[in-house]
C-alpha cells in the first residue's frame, strides 16, 4: 500500500495528524501510517526549554520543535527511492 505523497513545499504543513475513534490515534500524512511514531523531549541545547521530536518509524518524516527555531517538519519522500544499478 502506498499513502499520499508530500507536496515538495510540505515543509510548513504538519507531518502527523490524528485519526481514529475519538483521535486515539497518530498518522502520519506523508506515508499514511497509524501508530507508528517515535518521540522524545530533552534539554534543549540552548540552555533553556526543551527540545522535541516525533518521526515516523515507517518512511522517517519528522517535526522537531526547540526554543530558537521553533516547529519545524521535515518530510521524508515518498514512496522511497531505490538506487538503480549504474553500468
Amino acid at each position: 500500500m502506498t499513502g499520499p505523497q508530500a507536496p515538495p513545499d510540505a515543509d510548513d504543513e504538519p507531518i502527523f495528524g490524528v485519526c481514529g475513534p475519538d483521535g486515539a490515534s497518530i498518522r502520519c500524512r506523508v506515508c499514511g501510517a497509524v501508530d507508528e511514531v517515535v518521540g522524545d523531549e530533552v534539554p534543549s541545547m540552548a540552555g533553556y526549554g526543551e527540545d522535541t521530536y516525533v518521526r515516523c518509524t515507517r518512511c522517517g518524516s519528522v517535526e522537531t520543535t526547540d526554543p530558537i527555531f521553533g516547529w519545524r517538519a521535515k518530510p521524508a519522500p515518498w514512496p522511497p527511492t531505490t538506487k538503480h544499478d549504474q553500468p
